[in-house]
């Protein structure tokens, strides 16, 4: 009896000791059915809902950084890889970059492909595929779980908030293009963070609520400039700078005198719900993103 009672203990105890450790259960639901379908581009199952996404690795792998990539609504991995040009700058710097296609949600009666950002579809689990997805990528491919970053446009981009708010174990910064929080999460948003966050925004973009027009007024969700202040002071910053980026629009950066700014606002000038490039708006959405994460390597 008192050897049993004492395996019980040990067990408790390991237990313990693994919670404490940030150690993942054996249990937590992991990709299934992961297949090489052409090239680079893999599908596979999460929860019994299929996805896909598409690897793009720099010349030394080991240890590489982590991008995770995510499209808009209707969109694909595959046409975000070619249309956002991701890859010529980020490879050569040495990181590995995955997109990924979003849930086809038939209950919802959509047949387009889209993110759970958290405002009315309760009925799948993109916060968990994504963090698997992770766990599956850097075990396979001996990525640096440490240095594990996401970036997403429009309806990818409202998702990279959530990310940021149910993720702080497996991103350090999140960068969202032509997105926002949504009213359900910002209602119950966390006093704490600790992941650093970029949004671009533009001023003409309908799609995100400021109040430098005042559409937030009539909107459902915050106003983008709100939210950003949340960022800023949940991770304890402070506004360091403001100045001209581009063509007239302008970034933010928020942070303290002791550390590097972790949390940047973009207002791009006249800018409308797109991915900012240098041709249309004097900068480059991907320049900025990268320059945005290398203040964690």
């Amino acid at each position: 009896m008192k050897k049993i009672i004492r395996l019980t203990l040990m067990l408790i105890g390991l237990t313990v000791a693994c919670i404490l450790m940030g150690c993942s259960s054996s249990s937590d639901p992991k990709l299934e059915n992961v297949t090489l379908e052409k090239d680079d581009k893999y599908s596979c199952t999460f929860e019994d809902i299929e996805h896909e996404f598409v690897v793009s690795l720099p010349q030394e792998s080991k240890n590489a950084p982590l991008i995770v990539m995510l499209h808009g609504a209707g969109d694909s991995a595959e046409n975000f890889r070619l249309t956002s040009g991701f890859d010529d700058d980020a490879l050569p710097k040495g990181y590995a970059v995955c997109y990924v296609s979003g849930t086809v949600n038939t209950k919802a009666g959509r047949n387009y492909r889209s993110w759970n950002y958290g405002r009315i579809e309760a009925d799948y689990n993109d916060v968990g595929f994504i963090k698997a997805l992770v766990n599956y990528l850097v075990d396979e491919y001996s990525l640096d779980e440490d240095h594990v970053f996401c970036a997403g446009f429009s309806n990818g981009g409202f998702m990279n908030f959530r990310l940021a708010l149910e993720a702080q174990d497996t991103f350090l910064a999140c960068v969202s293009v032509s997105g926002d929080l949504c009213k359900t999460l910002w209602d119950n948003r966390p006093e704490k963070n600790d992941v650093g966050m970029l949004a671009i925004y533009g001023e003409l973009d309908e799609a995100v609520p400021k109040n430098l027009d005042d559409s937030a007024k009539t909107a459902l969700d915050p106003a983008i400039e709100d939210v950003m202040d949340y960022m800023a002071s949940s991770n304890g910053l402070e506004k360091q700078s403001e100045s001209e980026i581009g063509d007239g629009s302008t970034i933010c950066k928020y942070g303290t005198d002791s550390d590097k700014d972790i949390v940047w606002s973009v207002v791009v000038k006249e800018g409308k719900h797109g991915w900012p490039t240098e041709d249309l708006n004097s900068f480059s959405a991907n320049e900025l993103i990268l320059e945005f994460f290398e203040n964690w390597r």
